[in-house]
């Protein structure tokens, strides 16, 4: 039996294993990068979700193209998107490091929030397999507690910006790098699983028209 009950893996294998080795390089960078200059952090946060954004959009297409539900990875890839042009580029010149330091931690934590919520209930609700679901749910609640954290302690004050960011950055970091092995470690899952169902087509295919002979 598959252990996957609701066509997640309707994603090419591919998808989970680029997406976790943009996120295991990203955070390796921000957990031991050590730099307080917050330039420099967000431009790496900026650049890491909109990676995460452009092959969940293209898995959207290998998806539309095989007639499978595209609608939640699209709006996964559109939410990345947005984060990244959101760290990048929208910054008005009145702002100060405090009002931006903290509009991008609460930006961060939001998602890390919303993602682990459906790592958790992905996990649930996809996986007859008890070692996938174990993994998923556990990367999800590991996730909510760093995005509690991040959003918790301490304050932008400008003569620390740097210092608290970079805190902050810290967690995010650790949330990447736990989300980042669990894609990889389930995208190898992947690939063998969809290489069995195929080979498992084969062969109903071959005994059904040996049954019309």
């Amino acid at each position: 039996m598959s252990s996957t009950k609701r066509k997640f893996i309707e994603s090419h294998w591919l998808t989970f294993a680029m997406k976790g080795a943009i996120s295991v390089v990203a955070g390796l960078c921000l957990m031991f990068s050590r730099n307080d200059d917050t330039h420099f952090l967000t431009q790496i946060l900026g650049w890491t979700m909109f990676g995460l954004a452009f092959i969940e959009i293209a898995n959207v297409i290998y998806r539309k193209v095989r007639s499978h539900n595209w609608g939640f990875p699209l709006f996964l890839g559109l939410l990345e998107l947005s984060i990244s042009v959101a760290l990048l580029f929208t910054v008005d010149p009145n702002a100060t490091d405090e009002s931006l330091i903290a509009m991008r931690v609460a930006i961060l934590s939001a998602y890390v929030v919303f993602a682990s919520v459906v790592t958790i209930v992905m996990g649930f609700v996809s996986f007859n397999n008890m070692t996938d679901r174990f993994m998923w749910v556990v990367n999800g609640m590991v996730g909510t507690v760093l995005a509690l954290l991040m959003l918790g302690g301490g304050s932008a004050a400008n003569d620390t910006a740097g210092v608290y960011f970079g805190a902050k950055v810290l967690l995010f970091g650790t949330y990447l790098m736990v989300n980042g092995i669990t894609d990889l470690f389930f995208g190898v899952h992947s690939r063998d699983e969809m290489a069995e169902l195929h080979a498992g087509r084969k062969t109903t295919k071959k005994l059904a028209k040996k049954g019309k002979k």
